[in-house]
């Protein structure tokens, strides 16, 4: 890549502005190149920029400032184009022995939209095989999955039906390695993550509606001050009139989180009955009781947007979230490694394989893909 292409693209990787297709040549760009190589810049004029352009890169080691490869490359990078100091990158190929050594000969794809609808007649419909439009009709509603890939309900029956009369249960649910969108009969959106699965009425009640989770969701409900909408989870249960939040009740973490963007919620610890509202910009942790701290909302719903996002994160969390995603197993050979915090972001579309040479490049841990196992230990 010529250098002048580098900094085109790199200006526009920190403004958001890159495809797909460009953050994957901009980042096998960079695993050819290393810092010492670069022009030296006054370390006051580094200290002043680093900081606007820190969050535009991805995966870092805890304390922030640790030396790592790409980082420090791009900061660098963002530095001179900031500067406009017109000096460029020099090319510097790494060693061969270090080029293999992150190599992954076996390689794994990243998850996609996947899913299985189990209707009320208990029939499954596995959603990434069936064709687009209308695939099943039940109770007055007719379910459809469009061109993009989502599920949508629509009501076609009578308004003068008895909606109040015993209704039936969707499920569905997305495996290891799936994702799904879901309009439900009210006009509510869901985005179902990785390895969950959402129950609901084909037709809510005049009371409410109620849904129950497992997994992670993220809602956007349609507003209603009649119908309260209630999510349900194993040991909690969320009440909106209509409101954007994302729910993660994964029943391999030790708490449910639900994280509110905007509006209102009530939640409930359901063995308790203890309850607490949350305002837009607060996550409820929910254990044997309910706590409220802020958040950076953008962490909690970067799996939606198709990031994998860390913040402080210890490695046995991200690795589940890896696992979930790409659908594969994790093995610790060394558990001490289990609590190293990391932070930052990579793209969902990237192999498994690219994730794992960004947490490698930042040392003292090895990753070897064997089939659909990752293995960890110390290095």
């Amino acid at each position: 890549m010529k250098e002048q292409d580098a900094k085109d693209l790199l200006k526009k990787y920190v403004a958001g502005n890159c495809t797909e297709e460009e953050k994957g040549l901009l980042e096998t760009w960079y695993l050819q190149y290393e810092i010492k190589d670069l022009p030296q810049i006054a370390e006051e004029d580094k200290e002043e920029q680093l900081d606007e352009v820190f969050r535009s890169l991805p995966i870092h080691r805890s304390p922030i400032r640790v030396v790592s490869l790409w980082p420090r490359i791009a900061a660098a990078a963002m530095v001179l184009i900031i500067l406009g100091s017109g000096l460029y990158f020099y090319r510097h190929k790494l060693p061969k022995e270090e080029l293999v050594r992150h190599e992954h000969v076996n390689d794994i794809k990243p998850g996609g939209n996947k899913a299985i609808l189990t209707l009320a007649d208990g029939r499954n419909i596995t959603l990434d095989d069936a064709a687009n439009g209308s695939i099943a009709k039940q109770a007055g509603v007719t379910i459809s999955k469009t061109k993009d890939g989502q599920l949508v309900y629509e009501v076609i029956a009578s308004a003068n039906d008895d909606v109040d009369a015993p209704y039936s249960l969707n499920t569905i649910t997305t495996p290891k390695g799936g994702q799904y969108q879901i309009s439900l009969p009210d006009g509510s959106k869901v985005w179902l993550n990785a390895a969950s699965s959402l129950s609901y009425p084909l037709r809510f009640n005049k009371k409410e509606r109620k849904v129950e989770l497992t997994g992670e969701a993220y809602f956007e409900v349609a507003h209603n001050t009649a119908l309260p909408f209630k999510v349900k989870t194993a040991n909690q249960q969320v009440e909106v009139l209509g409101t954007h939040f994302n729910v993660n009740a994964y029943q391999d973490e030790k708490s449910a989180k639900t994280t509110l963007l905007e509006g209102s919620v009530k939640i409930s610890q359901i063995q308790s009955n203890v309850s607490k509202l949350l305002k837009p910009g607060q996550q409820a942790i929910v254990t044997n009781a309910i706590s409220v701290i802020d958040v950076d909302t953008e962490e909690a719903i970067a799996w939606k947007d198709n990031l994998l996002m860390f913040n402080e994160d210890n490695l046995d969390h991200i690795m589940r979230m890896i696992a979930r995603w790409y659908n594969v197993e994790i093995v610790f050979n060394d558990d001490s490694l289990k609590t190293e915090l990391y932070s930052g972001s990579v793209s969902k579309f990237a192999n498994v394989s690219h994730v794992l040479k960004k947490l490698e490049q930042l040392g003292g841990v090895r990753f070897t893909i064997d089939d659909r196992t990752i293995k960890i230990s110390r290095n």
